[in-house]
């Protein structure tokens, strides 16, 4: 139970990248007590992750101005010093690349404590973290060749190992397979019995509804427009979730049904014992498998099963022996957007591909089908802005709508709904049906089991080094054997 001190309070906190742009958000002030679980939820790009740096103290000091007031208790978290704001409040980054600093799991914990002046045993603590994120194995093995899931484990073993009061967290469950989210919001779950607050940001409620305080809902321009949704009563809200194309569950998958293959449809990609590698390390060995024009395919597994591997391998950039024959060139979607892209607007990165493609085409011409192409994906107002300027959410479609605008016949995502809301995540769908109908291949790789059961036509569990295809029903039994409702 928690207490009813408040912990944190905010004050009209207004915040700006810069001196001339808007606010992402304004006059904002709330107040959470002392081991409460609050979930923060809105529209992506409505500045929730912005919020988070703010409240943990790395925002205005790296980026923008703000405008208010941030206490811990009763201290301002500006006149906090570094060291001091991290004993009190921490925070996981959406994405974990963004807070390492060394080359190992065990340094990166280490390297942690010793910043904090850990009084206790170094080495003893750094194995309970190691142990409680589930990572003892990997401990000396190099952060680069971990899987995006393994690495969103270690970034909260780092983030412990401050022993702050309060724990931010920014899409927490993002790169994890269900089954580790499971486990992870369970022992989120005792760290908040055990007087831990946490403050969380994430677009669907479905893990933590079990044990937060409240919902706090902010709308597409930043506004706090309820801060105290109750979880038990959450189905009563359903229309405002939908008016602000939120998750609430899986319901928003009721009617999508897998796009329509042609009947004897060629195969686009052919494998026989393929052998597939990561740094020198062999990951996955002896795949056979086709993939028929047209299809979907969703290619779901557990963190560091070789899903990426396999990606990057279609797509041309991977190492792999055996045959792997692809009918054409593929476009792939990073886990990571920030790493694909090359021009300095949003606008920009789209007319790149658009002159690609399409080389002689008058520019008049492109640029109105770049921006039609983007004000499809409700980024039509961004196009002058740098790409690394927007939310994960926005950035993920832009990396995808660059990729559709290649026409390209084979087309790899890797997590394309992660970091989107319900309204983004249906448009994806809806493009990518529209695309597939006109012949498109799709891989999607993907821990959302609910959509692979819906949008796909054949489903591959990646496991254990194996390739094994799935009907629906063996997809309910995988999920019922790990404790996850679709």
């Amino acid at each position: 139970m928690h207490s009813s001190r408040p912990i944190l309070s905010c004050r009209n906190l207004t915040f700006r990248y810069g001196a001339q742009a808007g606010p992402v958000f304004e006059n904002l002030s709330f107040h959470v007590d002392q081991g409460e679980a609050v979930l923060f939820m809105g529209p992506s790009g409505c500045g929730k992750s912005t919020l988070a740096y703010c409240l943990a103290g790395l925002y205005p000091e790296y980026a923008g101005s703000l405008e208010g007031e941030i206490l811990i208790g009763e201290r301002p978290v500006s006149q906090m010093p570094p060291s001091k704001r991290a004993q009190e409040i921490s925070i996981l980054f959406q994405n974990p690349d963004n807070q390492f600093c060394m080359g190992r799991p065990d340094h990166e914990i280490l390297f942690a404590l010793e910043n904090m002046n850990y009084d206790g045993d170094l080495q003893e603590r750094m194995q309970e973290l190691l142990h409680f994120s589930g990572l003892e194995a990997i401990g000396t093995a190099p952060i680069h060749i971990l899987s995006g899931g393994t690495k969103q484990k270690l970034a909260l073993a780092t983030s412990l190992a401050t022993n702050a009061r309060i724990l931010v967290l920014d899409e927490p469950f993002a790169n994890l397979d269900p089954a580790a989210c499971v486990q992870l919001a369970g022992k989120l779950k005792e760290l908040n019995r055990q007087g831990l607050t946490l403050l969380i940001v994430d677009h669907n409620p479905g893990y933590w509804r079990s044990f937060i305080s409240r919902i706090a809902l902010m709308d597409g321009q930043g506004t706090l427009v309820n801060e105290n949704l109750l979880p038990d009563q959450l189905e009563s809200y359903r229309e405002l979730f939908d008016r602000y194309g939120l998750f609430l569950d899986n319901h928003w998958l009721t009617g999508i049904t897998p796009p329509e293959t042609v009947p004897d449809s060629p195969a686009i990609v052919r494998a026989k014992d393929l052998a597939l590698k990561y740094e020198k390390e062999t990951v996955i060995d002896r795949l056979t498998f086709q993939l028929k024009k047209g299809s979907v395919t969703a290619l779901i597994g557990p963190n560091g099963s070789g899903k990426t591997t396999l990606l990057c391998a279609l797509a041309g950039v991977g190492k792999y022996k055996g045959e792997l024959l692809v009918g054409g060139r593929a476009g792939l979607v990073f886990q990571n957007p920030r790493f694909q892209f090359l021009t300095l607007t949003v606008q920009e990165e789209v007319l790149t591909t658009l002159h690609v493609i399409d080389p002689p085409a008058d520019a008049a011409i492109l640029q109105k089908r770049a921006e039609d192409l983007l004000d499809e994906f409700g980024l039509l107002p961004y196009k002058e802005v740098s790409p690394y300027s927007l939310s994960q959410g926005q950035q993920r479609r832009l990396a995808l709508l660059s990729m559709l605008a290649g026409d390209r016949p084979l087309l790899l995502l890797d997590e394309p709904t992660y970091a989107q809301d319900e309204r983004s995540s249906r448009k994806i769908l809806k493009l990518l049906n529209q695309r597939v109908q006109q012949g498109l291949t799709a891989v999607i790789a993907t821990h959302d089991l609910a959509l692979a059961r819906a949008f796909a036509n054949q489903i591959l569990l990646l496991e254990n080094g194996r390739l094994t295809p799935m009907s629906t029903e063996d997809l309910d039994h995988y999920a019922a054997e790990r404790g996850i409702l679709l």
